[in-house]
């Protein structure tokens, strides 16, 4: 059974439809707002990276929004096909689809430097501090890692990011995390 879509919030695609797979919980419209109004103009010209991307409502706002180009990572194939399709909104180009299971990231993601991130795991994710680790190669000197997660649960610290902000929404919180110095090994 296919879930009720979610829709683009602004810029480009404003307005479309997405499919969501049965096996994703998509960002809530509220918190995808709340996001892209903090990224606000800084994703014009930037590479995005959507893991654990489900529906790709985050990557292809980010799109939308003015990114030049978005990688989504996502291991379940349910949530692929849709994905594929939802992406088809997206002009041919911009947008790259890896089958992968995380925290592992190995040769198919470096070295893309990716300017801004936004990990959407499980909420029953713990893996968190070997998803850090492997997120951190892949990103530009001051890109932005943005996680979401559980209100009652906290991220560790990581090696290699600075934990700016936490913003609550409900049940669901973001964490943002700076890009620093090399992370040692995990």
């Amino acid at each position: 059974m296919k879930r009720p879509g979610v829709r683009i919030l602004g810029g480009s695609l404003q307005g479309r439809r997405l499919d969501v797979p049965t096996t994703a919980r998509p960002t809530a419209s509220r918190v995808r707002e709340a996001l892209f109004s903090i990224w606000g103009s800084d994703l014009v010209g930037h590479r995005f990276l959507d893991l654990f991307a489900g529906s790709g409502a985050v990557g292809l706002e980010a799109l939308s929004r003015g990114a030049v180009m978005s990688t989504f990572v996502e291991s379940s194939k349910t949530a692929l096909r849709t994905l594929r399709r939802n992406c088809e909104l997206a002009e041919r180009g911009t947008y790259r689809l890896v089958a992968l299971q995380l925290p592992k990231v190995g040769s198919k993601l470096r070295p893309h430097g990716f300017s801004f991130a936004f990990a959407d795991p499980p909420y029953d994710y713990q893996d968190y501090a070997r998803l850090l680790a492997a997120v951190h190669p892949l990103m530009t000197e001051d890109g932005e890692l943005v996680i979401e997660h559980s209100s009652r649960s906290s991220l560790p610290p990581a090696p290699g990011w600075h934990h700016a902000a936490t913003r609550r929404y409900g049940e669901s919180c973001l964490s943002f995390f700076g890009a620093t110095a090399a992370p040692e090994e995990v």
